[in-house]
């Protein structure tokens, strides 16, 4: 179906309108006209109606309630081979809206809309049929009377009459159909009036036993009670003719067996829990429990067969705070710097107490900028142990050891078996106030070398990574 301009009027209809609004008058809808040539909003208004008319329909319905409170109505129009009295196909282009004013019998264009493409109308064919609803201004739909077609308003009743009896069909699952003979004629009782009968919808397999068939629902009730009483029955039997010693034996032994495996099943989980508490615990603490390996591999144990064990860093710490190549034991600076910061506090007391005799302002204020200087190297020590705690946790990251360029944010990862070691560890630093960092992989159980490395580049929300190396 073709999409239609916005109704427009015409002078008279204008006219019509103007008249109705200042209440001197009221005016009737006729009927319409339709054109098959393709015209152009100039063509209707240099003429005052549509050009090339070839032929009226009538009105078969009208809507008063869609936009009445914009005082517009709605006339719906039917095209067919009857209303038309055309039996050949055309193109519809344009529809005229006709009206006569109160107290005249002279009949105006008053309104016109055009289609944007052109609606093909098969009137050739005898049960063709289209509707088409036009939208007009009015003015005031209580002074406006339209002329509608009774024909039009019984077709639409048939139709509603046809759509209700369907529905109630389907509702039913039954429909009226004629009754024919086995010759396929049709029957007729004595009156002379056809015998109709009633036809089931969907046509049901009582055998449940065609396929792609619907099934019976009475049928299949029947079995499944049939089916149910005879379960309760057996039900019965079994409680009847089985609560035997014996019976209650067997079920005894099946409920130790599965104690047993219960057993052995809440064993292997508690294995499971212990081993991951000392995975966490080790992570969080830096340490984990290796055995001790003898010249051939293979573990040494006591004259009890108990294997001997050691405790050693997942991160080797530097205790002495001298080595360059290991990573600071963090409570060892926490020291340092709390023994120096209460050095320079007792330094401080002492400078205060020497001072408070001095009566020069100047040397007051230059105490004071001392002491506030000190202040803040307190702080910078406290920002730097933050820092270097910061620097010796580690976070568990095996899940990702296959995805590296995900692991962007500072710190430290353990990702286990990773790019040939054994205990791999990713260490991931800023370089600067760039967007840039650096990434380190090695070996926890060793010496920490940092001999491979690359820079991860951000662009936007990802990072673009250079080669494993150790030119940096």
């Amino acid at each position: 179906m073709s999409k239609y301009n916005r109704t427009k009027l015409l002078p008279k209809g204008l006219q019509f309108i103007q008249g109705v609004v200042r209440g001197n008058t009221c005016f009737e809808i006729t009927g319409a006209s339709f054109g098959v040539t393709q015209v152009t909003d100039s063509d209707v208004i240099n003429n005052g109606r549509l050009p090339n008319i070839i032929g009226n329909i009538p009105i078969v319905s009208i809507d008063k309630d869609r936009l009445a409170d914009q005082n517009v109505l709605g006339i719906e129009l039917s095209f067919t081979q009857q209303s038309t009295k055309i039996n050949n196909d055309l193109d519809l282009w344009a529809v005229q809206i006709n009206g006569c004013q109160e107290r005249d019998n002279q009949e105006y264009p008053i309104a016109y809309t055009i289609a944007q493409e052109p609606e093909r109308l098969t009137l050739s064919d005898p049960s063709f049929e289209f509707r088409l609803m036009v939208y007009v201004q009015v003015g005031d739909t209580d002074k406006v009377t339209i002329n509608v077609n009774q024909d039009g308003m019984e077709s639409r009743a048939e139709h509603a009459r046809d759509f209700n009896r369907l529905i109630k069909s389907i509702s039913e699952g039954y429909i009226d159909v004629d009754l024919k003979d086995h010759n396929g004629n049709q029957v007729y009782d004595s009156q002379g009036r056809i015998i109709k009968v009633k036809h089931a919808i969907v046509d049901t397999d009582k055998s449940l036993s065609i396929l792609n068939r619907a099934t019976d629902a009475k049928k299949v009730g029947e079995i499944l009670g049939a089916i149910d009483s005879q379960l309760r029955t057996l039900d019965q039997l079994l409680h009847t003719n089985y609560s035997t010693a014996l019976d209650l034996q067997d079920v005894k032994n099946i409920a130790a067996a599965n104690a047993d495996i219960n057993n052995r099943q809440d064993e292997q989980i508690n294995g499971l829990i212990i081993g991951t508490n000392e995975i966490e615990s080790g992570v969080i603490n830096n340490t984990r429990t290796i055995r001790i390996l003898s010249h051939d591999g293979k573990s040494l144990a006591t004259h009890a067969n108990a294997t001997i064990t050691a405790r050693t860093e997942y991160i080797k710490t530097d205790n002495t705070l001298s080595d360059y190549g290991a990573v600071a034991n963090a409570g060892k600076v926490g020291e340092a710097i709390k023994q120096t910061f209460l050095i320079l506090n007792a330094s401080m007391a002492r400078l205060v107490a020497d001072y408070n005799s001095l009566q020069s302002n100047q040397v007051i204020v230059d105490l004071t900028n001392q002491v506030l200087a000190l202040k803040d190297q307190n702080d910078v020590a406290n920002h730097t142990i933050q820092a270097l705690k910061k620097s010796v946790e580690i976070s568990s990251a095996e899940s990702q050891k296959d995805n590296l360029d995900a692991l962007h944010d500072s710190g430290r990862y353990y990702l286990g078996n990773a790019m040939g070691y054994s205990d791999a560890v990713l260490e991931v630093a800023t370089l600067g106030n760039t967007n840039k960092v650096m990434q380190y992989i090695f070996d926890a159980g060793n010496t920490q070398n940092r001999a491979e490395r690359r820079i991860g580049t951000k662009s936007g929300d990802s990072y673009s990574w250079s080669e494993w190396n150790d030119e940096y």
